[in-house]
């Protein structure tokens, strides 16, 4: 959006005749997908039952393959039970408006105030929520066998071998099957596991064989998601964020001469997470959580006596916990340059 930030004007008569005119449009802030709370099954905390949710889960039993013996009853099994537990926390954040802002400047304050609050809170979680994912324990790397050795885009045989981790690990697709359409090169997308990555990285996977752009889907586009480029052949759709992880200068040994990003020459490694359903799960707090808290001029009281503060901020109970760590896959790669 274009903006004429300032139009001032004087006078003449004197100094204190001096007037400015602000003529503003409030420029455009640059925004992005929230991609990372996608695969997260959510719950809600019941008021007034403590601070702690606690998921269990019981463990797949062995098969029984023997025979009965006749008239024997067989040793029969024992269930194990494992349980994951996060507590919430709360998160928030205010704007404080002074009242000579508010009864001096053009602007639409209480609209900026919530819209610059409602995306911070959302790129708040959306941060969290990914650094929780980097605590997925099931890694494959693009190329050689730890981080310190990773030098390569992401490739076609690295996508492999992440997707049959999550296939062995028994992990559940999420979306059901995009059958493909008329048009021309368009073709059927099975059903996924979600990619989450980084711009970066997407600008690679667009250069891997048998990569399908999102456009190309065919005759069911309802369910793009924000932020979705496009799926591999494998039965992985991928949506991209410019705030993917990474680690900066990750590898061991300086590449000269490098075409990939690196920091003094140690290459950056970027994290691709690959999931299916219930690999993570987050809390709310079924009811006082907060939301929009707009306080107004004199609110405060004896701590505010002359009116002249008034504050809107946001509130919010959260947590996070991985709840199964085989339904998850980390993928570690470069990016180009």
């Amino acid at each position: 959006m274009a903006a004429n930030l300032t139009t001032s004007f004087t006078d003449g008569t004197s100094s204190d005749a001096t007037q400015s005119i602000f003529n503003t449009l409030l420029l455009v802030r640059g925004t992005y997908a929230l991609i990372h709370q996608l695969p997260v099954k959510k719950y809600n905390l019941a008021r007034r039952s403590g601070k702690t949710m606690i998921w269990r889960r019981y463990e797949v039993l062995a098969v029984a393959t023997t025979p009965l013996a006749e008239g024997i009853n067989p040793a029969g099994k024992a269930k194990t039970k494992t349980d994951v537990s996060a507590t919430i926390q709360p998160y928030g954040d205010f704007i404080e408006d002074s009242d000579m802002m508010i009864d001096t400047q053009p602007d639409p304050h209480t609209t900026e105030n919530v819209e610059l609050l409602g995306q911070q809170m959302g790129e708040s979680f959306d941060q969290l929520y990914r650094d929780q994912l980097d605590s997925l324990t099931n890694t494959v790397f693009n190329d050689g066998s730890t981080v310190l050795t990773v030098t390569a885009p992401i490739t076609k045989n690295g996508l492999e071998r992440a997707y049959r981790l999550a296939r062995v690990n028994k992990a559940r697709p999420f979306s059901p099957m995009i059958m493909p359409g008329q048009n021309i090169g368009t073709g059927p997308v099975m059903p996924s596991y979600w990619g989450l990555c980084d711009e970066r990285v997407a600008f690679d996977l667009r250069h891997v064989d048998g990569f399908v752009l999102a456009s190309e889907y065919g005759s069911s586009k309802a369910g793009i998601l924000a932020g979705e480029i496009g799926a591999d052949k494998n039965g992985i759709r991928f949506l991209a964020s410019p705030n993917g992880f990474f680690t900066a200068g990750a590898t061991g040994v300086t590449i000269a001469g490098t075409d990939v990003k690196n920091t003094g020459g140690f290459v950056d490694v970027y994290s691709v997470y690959i999931m299916g359903m219930e690999a993570i799960g987050g809390v709310n707090l079924a009811s006082g959580n907060g939301g929009v808290i707009r306080k107004g001029l004199g609110s405060s009281g004896v701590f505010d006596p002359l009116n002249m503060r008034a504050t809107v901020g946001w509130k919010k109970y959260d947590a996070r916990a991985i709840l199964n760590q085989n339904f998850g896959v980390e993928l570690r790669c470069a990016v180009s340059l």
